[in-house]
């Protein structure tokens, strides 16, 4: 059987990640090695993992995970990279059932989704059931991956550079990261290989916990995915483990309904018939708005929700579409001026690679 490699990236892990590493140590396929990538953090990150005896990496500078990833990559022996995140819990049969479709030759990774909460509350839980309903149905095969839940054969990685890192013209010294699992995705597949996408492979996940870190969290994930998309414009017909077409309507009926007070405000200064016109459309752009979480109460309902649940539900539903149109709006921003591609990768400090 081929050799496993656990690639971790942890930044300020220090709460979650000594529950990681110790699922990893039950799995019913164990892992030949575990790396933790610590990228430059300001608590016990580093030394938790060296408890819990694994391979660290301390970068030099705080890098983001796209970085951290591939210097644990680079360090790794194993022919098979594995990834999960500092906040996950790999349940024991994880890394059997993430890496049992790469026995196929034409099969270069694997990828799945989350099991549950590590803490449930009213918003992990949310976030949690949100994320099965958007990725219940998806093929056996998608172009994207999920860096916290994701297996690929190393010379695949490799063969593509890892993951893409990119930054600004303006700003050089910072790659852009937020959305390079499904550019890596992208990469992989564009030449024919294949991404199996593992329903049953899942890993319990630290959602965020306040509402605000969650929108932020939103607003950040739509902005970067916009980024992509200027970068890589062929990403557009990828099939990916989210919903474009639903994305894509929940930005414009935001739109509409943010520009809609304008329009009212403007239209008795440009034409008599435009006063009569503004009203109806705030009207309609308002009534499309606040139906854009129908779709998923109904079916948070059927999954066996109460009344009480859906009615906290909604509005955090309805800011979720104000993040995203925001992030878009963000994202459209920062790609003026264009991108270059970073080749610069932080070094580890040294003597800082310890097993």
């Amino acid at each position: 059987m081929m050799m496993i490699s656990v690639i971790i990236p942890a930044y300020n892990a220090a709460g979650t990640l000594g529950a990681c590493l110790q699922s990893l140590r039950t799995q019913t396929r164990p892992p030949h090695e575990i790396i933790v990538v610590d990228d430059c953090s300001r608590d016990r990150t580093a030394e938790i993992a060296r408890q819990h005896g694994v391979t660290v990496i301390s970068l030099g500078q705080n890098a983001g995970p796209g970085i951290a990833r591939n210097a644990g990559a680079a360090a790794a022996s194993g022919e098979i990279l594995a990834f999960t995140d500092s906040d996950c819990v790999p349940p024991p049969e994880w890394l059997e059932r993430i890496t049992a479709p790469l026995a196929a030759v034409s099969v270069v990774a694997a990828t799945g989704g989350y099991s549950g909460p590590v803490r449930e509350t009213f918003l992990t839980r949310l976030q949690d059931q949100v994320l099965h309903i958007r990725q219940r149905g998806l093929p056996a095969e998608i172009e994207s991956t999920i860096t916290s839940n994701f297996a690929c054969k190393r010379i695949a990685f490799a063969a593509v550079g890892g993951f893409p890192l990119y930054a600004r013209k303006r700003e050089p010294a910072k790659p852009i990261w937020g959305n390079e699992d499904e550019e890596l995705g992208f990469l992989l597949t564009r030449n024919g290989a294949r991404i199996r996408w593992v329903a049953d492979a899942g890993v319990y996940h630290a959602y965020r916990g306040s509402l605000l870190g969650f929108l932020r969290q939103q607003k950040f994930y739509a902005e970067r995915i916009v980024m992509s998309h200027f970068r890589f414009p062929e990403m557009a017909e990828a099939r990916s483990n989210y919903s474009r077409s639903s994305g894509v309507i929940h930005l414009g009926a935001t739109l509409a309904l943010g520009v809609s007070p304008f329009l009212v405000a403007a239209a008795p200064y440009v034409h008599h018939c435009a006063s009569w016109l503004s009203l109806p459309f705030f009207v309609v752009a308002a009534m499309a708005f606040l139906l854009l979480p129908v779709p998923l109460l109904l079916r948070l309902r059927r999954q066996g929700n109460d009344a009480a649940f859906l009615i906290k539900a909604f509005p955090v539903l309805l800011a979720v579409s104000v993040a995203w149109l925001g992030g878009a709006i963000t994202g459209t921003l920062l790609t003026l001026g264009g991108f270059i591609h970073v080749t610069h990768q932080s070094r580890p400090t040294p003597a800082a690679a310890v097993r």
